[in-house]
């Protein structure tokens, strides 16, 4: 019997050493880290060497004092024989490193021409310079970088550079629009929580996704890109500023600005103004909570002039006054969805027949189709308030085809009881659909 139980042990390690080499490779390529692909050659003959010719390494100093680990990445460069290198991720916590010791790792996945580089420092007491080598690649297309110093000295040429990400980075103005005139085919730039420049300008003709995220000390803000799909704005605490040009009427936006405590009033409903604005002709547009709420503290929507042409909205947040306000200054939008839970708003303050005497606005008439909410408030006041904005919309939108409305299933019988109160509203479209989602 044992002799049985070795032999089908021996067939089963026969049939994955029976694999061609390029399989066994990929399996290891798709390893978390350098060191688990190596530690697979105590398998057998048969794997011993094959991680010498992966197209992927990833080294992490977790665990690893900085000589070991210094000394394993060496070792490992020497002993690696593949001709490319598709990935190299380097991952490091030290705030001693000597810029030479990773400059010249960097530079072996350079001459092997690397296709993604990811260089992640997980300390910010001292930013890792990038070496002036970098900024002259023909074969990377995607990078990503944490708490680097970007200082290149002459021209960037990225020829094949598609994604660009940068995360406690430091660059100035100057760096960025070296990068951006030497990257003609970036498609994504995410930068977050960078620093080092007051002002930004982002122009660039093949650009189709940018994220900004916790810009603490930026004041101005300009955009030109005419290929943009997506565009995410949020946490930018003191712009001052932000023109949003040459974008598609394709676009969708995120937007999501906290000012900071000390900017007076009148540049905060100037900006908000402006913002909107600018994105009048945008395909789908997000906003959220704190946006929302200034929306409706301030007479923003009074002064938006032309009207909002934008057909998808959605809401981070149930903030009343706001939601009126951009449904009165949308009168082509056939989308629109509410993110109840982002916000708890006291419904005190507007009472529970608020909707029931809100104006019929124009989008209602003949352009609103789908309504989604997310979430729907259990206690009584809030319940009814957002009963009668359901039975406001279901009653009004000349329209409308479907309301879903998303809840979670916390194993009572509110989403039966809901369920029941929406399908007992009257509806003006007799081709409303209501529709009930649980989730776990």
């Amino acid at each position: 019997m044992e002799s049985k139980r070795m032999n089908m042990e021996e067939e089963k390690e026969d049939r994955i050493s029976s694999l061609p080499d390029s399989i066994l490779q990929h399996i290891l390529s798709l390893l978390p880290s350098t060191k688990q692909a190596i530690q697979t050659g105590i398998l057998s003959k048969r794997w011993e060497n094959q991680w010498t010719q992966i197209p992927v390494l990833i080294f992490d100093s977790t665990g690893m004092s900085y000589e070991n680990f210094l000394r394993f990445i060496d070792n490992t460069l020497i002993l690696h024989d593949c001709a490319k290198i598709d990935k190299f991720h380097l991952k490091y916590c030290y705030s001693d490193r000597k810029d030479p010791q990773f400059s010249s790792k960097i530079r072996f996945a350079t001459r092997k021409y690397v296709d993604e580089l990811y260089l992640y420092s997980s300390t910010n007491v001292q930013e890792y310079k990038l070496p002036n080598f970098l900024f002259n690649n023909a074969s990377l297309a995607i990078l990503t970088t944490v708490n680097c110093i970007f200082m290149p000295n002459g021209k960037v040429s990225w020829q094949y550079l598609t994604t660009l990400s940068m995360v406690r980075c430091k660059f100035g103005d100057e760096a960025m629009e070296l990068v951006l005139s030497g990257s003609p085919l970036l498609e994504k730039l995410s930068l977050g929580n960078c620093f080092g420049f007051n002002n930004l300008a982002i122009a660039s003709k093949s650009l189709k996704i940018l994220v900004f995220e916790q810009f603490l000390n930026i004041f101005y803000i300009e955009i030109s890109c005419p290929k943009l799909d997506r565009l995410w704005l949020h946490g930018c605490c003191n712009v001052r500023t932000a023109k949003l040009l040459n974008l598609p009427s394709s676009l969708s936006a995120n937007i999501e600005f906290k000012h900071h405590e000390d900017q007076c009033n009148e540049i905060r409903i100037s900006l908000t103004r402006d913002i909107l604005q600018q994105l009048q002709h945008v395909k789908e547009l997000t906003i959220g909570s704190w946006l929302l709420e200034f929306l409706s503290q301030t007479q923003v929507g009074d002064h938006l002039s032309p009207a909002l042409h934008i057909k998808g909205l959605t809401l981070r947040s149930h903030n009343i006054s706001g939601i009126a306000c951009l449904l009165r200054n949308s009168p082509v939008l056939e989308k629109l969805s509410i993110n109840v839970t982002f916000y708890d708003q006291d419904y005190r303050d507007f009472g529970e027949n608020y909707w029931s005497d809100a104006t019929v606005y124009n989008c209602l008439v003949s352009h609103l189709k789908t309504i989604k909410i997310i979430g729907f408030p259990k206690r009584d006041d809030k319940h009814k308030v957002m009963l009668n904005f359901v039975q406001f919309f279901l009653k009004n939108a000349k329209v409308l085809e479907k309301l879903v409305v998303q809840l979670k299933d916390d194993g009572t019988d509110f989403p039966s009881k809901v369920s029941q109160e929406l399908l007992s509203l009257p509806r003006f479209s007799q081709y409303a659909i209501i529709e009930l989602i649980c989730c776990k």
